[in-house]
């Protein structure tokens, strides 16, 4: 309770100091970012700490986060200085119900998520550990870049920027990192509430501005759609557990036309057991299938938030999250103001806006390069879409080339500013990146979209479906047909050139010959049965394509609506802002059915997932407003059965929050009560384990020997996941994933097995120093991973050598620590 009182009091303070920032920078929001100010103030913190870190011009101390903290109030003050205190004075009594709304939501979302991670705290299981071995590298580490704290001698090759703000706030108020890690993903919860609530709330102002009213309520749907809602799978798993739709053919057997039809894994079986066991909620993440050339499943993830919060891995596209937010408001400050300017980028580029808006987006859209590489595209796309649209609304005429370099421009523009901000990171960043990998074969089947994306879907067709009905006089829809159409072509023949140009294209030393690579991945035998099998499948289940087409005809038909449509509801500038979230979101679930990006994994599992979840962020805040909109505006008979409809799809996607949440958190108790600190589960069932790494968390820094294992075990790289100390060598896969290959990572683990398992004491000798090993754990884990007759370690492990040899400095039970005697290392 106490670091959860410290770090409210930190974030709130964060958001006073910066709030004269936000005021200035967003003066086309309503609320004039005062429901952003948190978000922009922890950027704007760790900006400057990290900023300063890596230049060598202070160091991660607390010193060093005070002179961040000095420098971001220094900027405040020179905001309020240079126009004066008084306009935001009067503005606060004036909006007092907005702040004390945004204030209770934020406590009511921070401390209502913080009760449910102190039900099931664990840090155990999938990339928890990983994450909370970044949060404690970065408490360790004295400079930037941090350390990587499995895989000794490198500093971090990852998108690390949000453990470094959860890290800042726990140093800062004396966290230690295995209650940071609960509180963290806490915050995380609580600043996308008031950041989605405020999004929702600037875009809906303008439906009330006839009656001088304000959208608090209303726009309270903004977290609700984006936090709480959830996919369908919930409620049909609700139904499959009761037997619905199956029919008995036998004891313990069934058959159903239905569950086959819909194909998602699990629920094509007949219900046995118990149903709603303790890992039932993670098929939810799990409603895509793909299909290989041969018929095979392939998993793909596509998670939602609220599953990501229920789960509680506190991983880089959960920590980006409230950015996210920052930049959807920020670009729709900047759209909905009347004022700008222009300059020439570099002297190269003619840009329609005033430099200080254009470098304020770039930094903050930069920001999500290093918080989520894989956002940084997509919100590059979101700004320049904005001030495409800005172009399209001065132009006397609708010209497709002009709008098309004004994308680019922008875009190119903005990429390149905002990579620039934050160069350092990326100097030392590789990537298991490989390229776009043509998607021929892969088809969403629409019924699974639908499961994905329904309780967003029904609000969103049902606002442009009234859209439409108003407007269809004035709409182009032979303009907006034809765009639609030839972005669905220039997809798929990009697609399809990719693939034959497949079979020219020289080797590459990393992957090989990339024709059988993607041969391989599809599970066939050659490229033009591929391309005959994608095509028939596309004709096949053509219901993802048509879903997505509609909503792009649609919102690109009301965009090429050139009247002037200021003054009509739901067509005003948030209603226009609302149509480039609705198209932004269509785009990234159309890309993947055409092209995914290369890494290894070998097919589209992780281009689905970062895709659809940015694509659940951009449709929520609109099916927010689409929602809002038609309850305010919509009324008698058909317009009704609209709304009715809407309902019940909340109410189908409610199942699986409310059931989720009674299973993950065992009906809300917990044996022994209550508890932040994420490394509680590890002191109960590995004691002696625990009592070492308590130990070593107080020694000086240093390398440690301990057993590598496979990636998600929670039981390798224990010792620095739990202190933050550099290992030799951690999770193996992971570090090839980071480090695009695995020549670092082969040799080290075949070392760490010779050092273990050696009975030749030089060679033992040779391996501690070539790493620099300052402490050598030898543990159950240890045996257990080098018993004789294992692959790498057929004799055993050897300790005798190490006893021999070595110095004790910590036994127990059965965990000793060793250390070379008499050398010195560099503390």
């Amino acid at each position: 309770m106490i670091d959860f009182i410290f770090w409210y009091l930190t974030i709130t303070i964060l958001g006073l100091i910066v709030f004269p920032i936000a005021y200035r920078l967003f003066p086309g929001l309503p609320d004039r970012g005062y429901s952003l100010s948190r978000i922009l103030g922890l950027l704007i913190w760790g900006y400057f700490h990290w900023l300063l870190g890596i230049l060598g011009l202070s160091r991660n101390d607390h010193g060093g986060l005070i002179l961040a903290l000095g420098i971001s109030l220094g900027i405040s003050l020179l905001m309020l200085y240079r126009r004066g205190p008084g306009d935001i004075l009067a503005w606060v009594p004036e909006n007092l119900r907005i702040i004390l709304v945004v204030e209770v939501l934020f406590l009511t979302a921070f401390g209502g998520w913080a009760w449910v991670r102190s039900l099931n705290p664990e840090i155990m299981g999938t990339e928890k550990p990983m994450e909370l071995a970044f949060i404690n590298a970065v408490l360790r580490s004295e400079t930037f870049p941090p350390h990587d704290p499995w895989l000794a001698g490198y500093s971090i090759s990852y998108y690390y920027f949000g453990y470094l703000l959860v890290s800042m706030l726990a140093k800062l108020t004396g966290t230690v990192g295995s209650v940071a890690f609960n509180l963290g993903i806490s915050l995380v919860f609580g600043l996308v509430s008031i950041g989605a609530y405020g999004l929702v709330y600037n875009l809906t102002s303008d439906l009330y501005v006839e009656n001088k009213k304000q959208p608090l309520a209303p726009a309270l749907l903004g977290p609700f759609f984006a936090l709480i809602v959830s996919n369908w799978e919930g409620f049909l798993h609700f139904l499959h557990a009761r037997g619905i739709f199956w029919g008995e053919t036998g004891p313990g057997q069934g058959t159903s036309r239905f569950w086959r039809w819909l194909d998602i894994k699990d629920l094509v079986n007949p219900p046995s057991g118990d149903p709603f066991g303790h890992w039932w909620w993670w098929r939810a993440s799990r409603v895509i299938k793909d299909i290989d050339f041969s018929g095979g499943g392939r998993e793909v993830i596509s998670e939602f938030p609220f599953f990501s919060f229920l789960l509680g891995d506190l991983h880089p596209h959960v920590l980006a999250m409230p950015f996210a937010f920052l930049v959807m408001g920020a670009a729709l400050a900047y759209y909905r103001q009347r004022s700008n300017g222009s300059f020439r980028w570099l002297g190269i580029l003619s840009l329609d806006l005033a430099p200080g808006k254009f470098f304020i987006l770039a930094w903050i859209v930069g920001a999500l390069g290093f918080l989520n590489t894989w956002d940084l595209p997509i919100y590059i796309s979101l700004v320049a879409g904005v001030y495409t649209l800005r172009s399209l609304e001065k132009a006397d005429e609708f010209n497709l080339w002009r709008t098309g370099l004004d994308f680019l421009s922008m875009a190119f523009s903005l990429g390149l500013t905002g990579i620039l901000f934050y160069l350092p990171f990326y100097l030392g960043f590789s990537s298991q990146a490989g390229g776009i990998i043509p998607n021929a074969l892969f088809v969403t089947r629409g019924v699974q979209l639908w499961v994905m994306f329904g309780p967003l879907f029904l609000p969103l067709f049902i606002y442009l479906g009234k859209q439409w009905f108003t407007h269809r006089r004035e709409l182009k829809f032979g303009w907006a047909a034809a765009i639609t159409l030839g972005l669905v072509f220039v997809l798929y023949a990009l697609s399809t050139g990719i693939i034959l140009g497949l079979q020219i294209l020289p080797p590459l030393e990393r992957f090989g010959s990339l024709e059988q690579v993607f041969l391989n991945s599809v599970g066939a035998g050659n490229i033009p049965a591929v391309i005959k099998e994608g095509f028939l499948r596309r004709l096949a289940m053509p219901g993802t394509l048509l879903t997505l087409s509609v909503l792009i005809l649609l919102v690109i038909a009301l965009w090429l609506n050139r009247e002037d449509r200021e003054g009509t509801p739901g067509f005003n500038r948030g209603g226009r802002f609302t149509l480039l979230l609705i198209l932004g979101g269509s785009l990234l679930v159309l890309v993947p059915e055409f092209v995914f990006l290369r890494d290894l994994f070998g097919y589209r599992i992780n281009t689905i997932f970062k895709f659809y979840y940015q694509a659940w962020l951009l449709w929520s805040a609109a099916a927010a407003f689409g929602t809002i909109y038609l309850f305010k505006n919509i009324h008698g008979g058909w317009n009704l059965g609209g709304q009715a409809v809407i309902i019940l799809g909340l109410i189908m996607s409610l199942f699986y929050p409310v059931l989720a949440l009674q299973s993950k958190t065992a009906n809300f108790s917990r044996e022994g009560g209550p508890t932040l600190d994420g490394r509680s589960y590890f002191e109960s069932i590995q004691p002696f384990e625990a009592e070492a790494a308590d130990w070593l968390d107080d020694q000086p820094l240093g390398v440690i020997a301990e057993a590598v294992g496979g990636s998600y075990s929670s039981s390798h790289a224990r010792m620095a996941t739990y202190t933050g100390m550099p290992t030799v060598l951690g999770w193996d896969f992971h570090e090839v994933q980071w480090r695009g290959g695995s020549e670092l990572v082969n040799p080290r683990k075949n070392d760490i097995a010779e050092l273990y398992c050696t009975t030749d004491w030089k060679r033992a000798e040779e391996i501690i120093n070539q790493y620099d090993i300052r402490y050598l754990v030898v543990g159950a884990v240890e045996y257990s991973t080098y018993h004789p007759d294992s692959d790498l370690c057929p004799s055993g492990l050897q300790e005798e050598k190490f006893s021999d040899h070595l110095t004790t400095l910590f036994s127990n039970q059965t965990v000793t620590v060793y250390s070379p005697a008499g050398k010195n290392f560099a503390d």
